[in-house]
């Protein structure tokens, strides 16, 4: 081992993804002589958050959007931009808490609004822009999606500014939570009529309920890209690590994210399981 008897403690989000970009690195690390201390799916962002502040936990993974809840002083705008709010909060861990984010996946995990295939297809939606031009040309719409995102600037409230449209309280359900599992349900049946909803934009439902994202050209909810954060002290010890999962998270994008996920979710497949697949297939593994 390269770090006999000071093994590295990795933790990760509990939720699917967090499970999978887990495993990833905890495999990848493994493969190349590292001792760790397995606290994948450690716990909510909260928890995950506090645990490396407090040297509980020496690596974790994040989403870069993230940022705007845990730094001050920095305009809203910038995490709408991917380049500007990962060096933004790079820069404030860094010097502030001495933790280093890595270079994010190129993998867009952000709010956006979901649509049936056939739907889009019939009322030729692709984007944004499409949609609010539906709306305004008085098109029938039912939104589910959570009270927060409704009530945001860097959600819908933000999209109606930015794409000119306006959603009256009669053609929304807001649940007092943001559970895209129940609103994507929806979409796919639509209960309610409902025939657009709130979803992440790497869920692995998208996949298997035939469900398309509508192209928010103009990045109104933050860039939410996946980052390992490993605490200064441990990189400088092994500063190797960087080069090893950054090389993993260089092969994510946001289809093989979605793809992961659904074999999680829908296939009952195990994130270590669907993790070291992925490995293997990209050479990381053998």
């Amino acid at each position: 081992m390269k770090n006999q008897d000071d093994p590295i403690a990795l933790g990760s989000f509990v939720d699917t993804e967090g499970g999978i970009l887990g495993n990833m690195v905890l495999l990848a690390l493994e493969n190349e002589g590292y001792e760790i201390d397995d606290k994948v799916q450690f716990g909510t962002p909260d928890v995950h958050r506090n645990a490396l502040l407090q040297g509980e936990l020496d690596m974790g993974i994040d989403y870069t959007g993230n940022g705007q809840f845990y730094s001050e002083g920095i305009e809203e705008d910038t995490w709408r931009d991917k380049d500007a709010g990962y060096e933004a909060i790079k820069t404030f861990d860094e010097e502030n808490n001495q933790l280093i984010w890595m270079k994010p996946a190129d993998a867009n995990n952000t709010e956006a609004l979901a649509v049936k295939r056939d739907f889009a297809e019939a009322n030729n939606l692709s984007t944004m822009e499409d949609l609010a031009a539906y709306i305004n040309d008085g098109g029938e719409v039912k939104l589910i999606t959570s009270q927060l995102f409704a009530e945001k600037e860097a959600g819908l409230l933000g999209m109606e500014k930015a794409y000119g449209f306006k959603l009256e309280p009669d053609q929304m359900i807001q649940l007092p939570h943001g559970n895209t599992a129940e609103t994507l349900k929806a979409l796919a049946n639509g209960t309610d009529g409902v025939n657009v909803a709130l979803a992440y934009a790497t869920d692995g439902s998208l996949v298997d309920l035939d469900l398309v994202i509508l192209e928010d050209s103009m990045s109104i909810p933050p860039v939410y890209e996946p980052s390992a954060i490993v605490r200064k002290e441990v990189l400088d010890k092994y500063p190797e690590i960087q080069e090893i999962v950054e090389k993993v998270f260089g092969l994510l994008n946001k289809e093989n994210l979605q793809q992961m996920n659904k074999e999680v979710i829908v296939d009952g497949l195990s994130p270590r399981d669907v993790a070291e697949t992925f490995l293997k297939d990209n050479g990381i593994l053998e």
